[in-house]
């Protein structure tokens, strides 16, 4: 009896588990475009110009002072500039580098 139920249990649980549609992305929360960017700014940017923009090591510039179209700013990310490598490739695609120009314009004063 109790091996019945074990077995019973353990074909139950493979039907859920192999029936289950959710990708990762369905289960994990969801970013709004700003956090995302925000995110993707402190993984692959605040090291250098710190979260807040200001930070200035290695030679980072101040963000919060920058007055760099997007153009200018895609630039620098997809081939960067003095002692900051380019980043279009830590960032992956454009949407990505687009967020990030958005956060990066959002820390001006």
């Amino acid at each position: 009896m109790v091996l019945r139920a074990l077995i019973g249990c353990g074909f139950l649980f493979f039907l859920v588990s192999c029936s289950s549609n959710q990708t990762q992305k369905d289960i994990l929360p969801t970013e709004t475009p700003q956090e995302k960017g925000a995110s993707l700014f402190l993984i692959h940017c605040a090291s250098c110009h710190g979260e807040n923009g200001k930070l200035g090591a290695s030679g980072a510039k101040d963000l919060t002072s920058s007055k760099l179209s997007d153009k200018e700013i895609t630039n620098i990310i997809n081939n960067g500039k003095n002692a900051m490598p380019p980043m279009n490739v830590l960032l992956e695609n454009k949407e990505n580098i687009d967020l990030v120009i958005q956060h990066v314009k959002s820390l001006r004063k």
